[in-house]
This record gives structure tokens, C-alpha cells and sequence, in this order.
């Protein structure tokens, strides 16, 4: 008489990503480029486009904001609806509207026409962000999705790299507004394509793996709170605080970074663009790497929180760097130090949607990922409307100083909430 086999601890066998998770993620990837791609599109032709239009600095400005303030309040409307409506349609309605607004402000002939397509693509554009937050939980096992995370939210960076060459070439070989619609045509073709890829099968059911004991917390199982619910909860409250104080960090190095590296740090417009998108392109890797360490570890077993919460306070102590930016030897030691800042910003940014993965259900997360947007986009904006008068009064020295503590403040209010609760968690499982 033969006995069963005996069960053996371990790790369960995990299968391999699914293939249509794998072409949502492409075709979120190739959206997100767009996105950043079409948003900096005006702020490379302005020269042109101030003489073609007939405005000034002044108005720019205006346009800046037009674009800033739906943006801001849309983060919070998209995430909700995405919630309620799903990804599919969601994500190739903002993709089709910022596309449109692309393609009208290549069409422009007065600066009103061209402020309202600013309008337009501010509602559109951040919407973007949480769909894909939300297609990746329904999509991509459990096991693999820090690495899903981690490739998709940065791939903005290479449109923020792709821009400038392609811009100056579409406007140069062709005319400016050839700039604004052969993009925005590009961007309708893809958003299609999703609205194919995302069908609602998928979008309703998220993939399980058989015989492999899902790592989230019991919280992520239970039916989606509603926001009022989530505002209440400590752990989102520590996230949303660890965002306010840590955003304006990426936001100001994104705007004002090339400015010191040209008036201070004496690179020439050549040499910028040469080694401008090293510090994007080492982001998007970084991503991608501490995505797979986590999942990685998540598949030994480990809580993927808490090695996320390991990530980030090893990298914020990195932070400090920022300080000395403005005692460094040589532009290209500045250009280096630069890098690391941004990688370590966008490394934030994936685990924020990490931590929110894990944390939360799936039918809150893309609100969550709204809610975030929006005040890390609002503290961030104050910070660039005092940029200039803080420079003027303290220089750049002061500011790269005050920055290089933000994200180790940040990473000391995430370990004391979230820590903390998952210690106790663990403590009382155990027990």
C-alpha cells in the first residue's frame, strides 16, 4: 500500500506572465510616451510659436496654467470614474482627448484656440496614469506585478527623451503644426488599439494563479471602500503626506534642472542635448530592476511591503547627493549627481503604485492613484511659483539643500504608519 505524498514547504511554482498582459503593457507604455511626448511638444516650438501667434512670456505662462489646473483636478475626477467605468473605455477616451487637443493646437491661428486646446489636454493627459495602475492589477498575476509597475509607469521618460530630436525634426523637415498633429494621429491609431486589446473580460476578471497564496493583505480581498473610507485610513494618509513632500523634488529637477546645467554649470545647448536624457533613460532602468527585486523576494515569500518600504529608505539615502549638485567639480559630475536624483524620484514613483497595489483593492486603486497625483501635482506647483523668487533671494544652493531632505522625511513617515501596521499584522498572524 502505497502513501500520499506529503506535502512539502516552499515556494509555490509561479507561471509565467499571460500575453495579453503583456501587450496591455506595451500598449501602455506606448501611451504613456505620447503622453509626456505630446505635452512638451509647445514648450520646445514656443520660440516659433510666440512669433507665428503673436504672444509673449507673459502669456505663456497663462497657457502653463490652463494646462496645470484641469490636470490637477482631473487626477482626482479620472481616478474615480476609472473605478466606476473601467479601463477600457476610459483609457481610449483620455488618450483619443489629449490626442484631439494635440492635433488643434497644431491647428491653431490665435493664442484663444491654442489655450483651450491646453485646457483640453490638462483634462486628458492625467487620467493616463491611473488607468494603468488599474489595467495592471486586472491583468498581471500577483507575483508579477512590481515588475509590471515598474516598467510601465516609467516609460514616460522616453518620450520626455524622444521629444526633443523628433519635435525639432517633424518641424524642421515638415512645418510646426506637422509637430502637433502627425503625434496626435499616432496617439487616436493607439488608443483604438486599446480599445480592442482592453476587452472586458479581462478588465472584469484579474488573472489568478492557481495554487499560489496571494501575498496582498486580507484588506485587498474584501469589497472596494469608498474614498471617504480610504481618506480615513492611516496608511493612505501617510502616502498621501509622504507625496506632498516628496513630489516637488521630481518636479523641480524636471523644470529647472537644464536651466542650472546650461547658466550655471556652463553646458551649451549641444552638450545638454547630448547627455540630457542620460539621467531619464538610467530611470527607467532602475525601475525595472528594483521591480523584479521585489517581485523576486515576494516570490520567496518575503511581504512585498515591507521590501518596498526596505527600497525606499535605502534610496532616499541617496537623497542627500541633491545638496552638493552646486560644489561638484565639473558639469558632468553635476549631470551624474542629477541622475541619481531622478532615478531615485521615479523609483518613488513606481513604489507608490506598488504600495497601493498591495495595500488597497483593486476597485479603489485607481481613485487612490488619482488622489495622489493631484496633491503631489499641487505641492509642486506652489514650489515652481516660488522657485523664481527663492532663487533670486537664497540661489540654487539653498533649494538643492532644502530638496535633499524630502525624501528621507518622507521614507521616516512611511516606516512609522506603514511599517509599523505590517509589524503588528505579522505580530498578531503569528500569534
Amino acid at each position: 500500500m502505497t502513501q500520499a505524498p506529503t506535502a512539502t514547504a516552499g515556494p509555490a511554482p509561479v507561471k509565467k506572465m499571460p500575453r495579453k498582459a503583456w501587450l496591455i503593457i506595451g500598449l501602455a507604455m506606448a501611451l504613456l510616451v505620447l503622453n509626456y511626448f505630446d505635452r512638451q511638444t509647445l514648450s520646445i516650438l514656443k520660440p516659433v510659436m510666440k512669433a507665428q501667434l503673436a504672444f509673449d512670456d507673459e502669456a505663456y505662462s497663462l497657457l502653463t496654467f490652463a494646462f496645470m489646473l484641469p490636470y490637477i483636478v482631473m487626477y482626482v475626477v479620472s481616478g474615480r470614474l476609472i473605478d466606476r467605468v473601467g479601463t477600457r473605455v476610459c483609457m481610449t477616451v483620455f488618450a483619443i482627448g489629449w490626442s484631439v487637443a494635440n492635433i488643434a493646437s497644431g491647428l491653431s491661428h490665435s493664442f484663444g484656440h491654442l489655450a483651450a486646446s491646453r485646457v483640453l489636454m490638462g483634462a486628458a493627459e492625467p487620467g493616463a496614469f491611473p488607468v494603468v495602475q488599474r489595467a495592471i492589477l486586472n491583468w498581471v498575476p500577483v507575483e508579477r506585478r512590481a515588475l509590471a509597475i515598474s516598467i510601465a509607469t516609467p516609460a514616460g521618460n522616453i518620450g520626455a527623451i524622444l521629444a526633443p530630436p523628433l519635435i525639432a525634426l517633424l518641424a524642421t523637415g515638415l512645418n510646426w503644426r506637422a509637430a502637433f498633429v502627425i503625434p496626435g494621429v499616432i496617439g487616436i491609431v493607439v488608443a483604438i488599439m486599446w480599445w480592442f486589446a482592453d476587452t472586458k473580460r479581462g478588465s472584469s476578471t484579474p488573472p489568478v494563479l492557481s495554487n499560489v497564496p496571494s501575498p496582498l493583505p486580507k484588506a485587498a480581498a474584501e469589497e472596494a471602500p469608498s474614498v471617504k473610507a480610504l481618506l480615513r485610513d492611516k496608511r493612505f494618509l501617510a502616502i498621501v503626506a509622504a507625496r506632498m513632500i516628496s513630489d516637488p523634488v521630481w518636479y523641480f529637477y524636471l523644470f529647472w534642472s537644464a536651466g542650472y546645467l546650461q547658466e550655471r554649470a556652463g553646458l551649451s545647448l549641444a552638450e545638454l542635448g547630448f547627455v540630457g536624457g542620460i539621467p531619464y533613460i538610467a530611470a527607467v532602468l532602475v525601475c525595472i530592476m528594483l521591480g523584479r527585486l521585489v517581485d523576486r523576494y515576494t516570490e520567496r515569500g518575503h511581504d512585498p511591503i515591507r521590501v518596498q518600504l526596505r527600497v525606499f529608505a535605502l534610496s532616499a539615502a541617496l537623497m542627500p547627493l541633491g545638496a552638493l549638485i552646486t560644489m561638484a567639480s565639473s558639469a558632468f559630475v553635476a549631470v551624474a549627481i542629477i541622475t541619481v536624483v531622478v532615478a531615485v524620484c521615479q523609483a518613488w514613483f513606481v513604489g507608490y503604485n506598488v504600495l497601493l497595489a498591495g495595500l488597497f483593492p483593486i476597485k479603489i486603486n485607481a481613485s487612490a492613484v488619482g488622489i495622489l497625483g493631484a496633491v503631489g501635482a499641487s505641492t509642486s506647483l506652489v514650489l515652481n511659483l516660488l522657485a523664481g523668487t527663492l532663487l533670486a533671494q537664497f540661489d540654487y544652493i539653498a533649494l538643492f539643500a532644502g530638496l535633499a531632505i524630502l525624501h528621507p522625511v518622507s521614507a521616516v513617515i512611511l516606516f512609522l504608519v506603514i511599517g509599523r501596521s505590517r509589524a503588528r499584522g505579522a505580530a498578531e498572524t503569528s500569534a
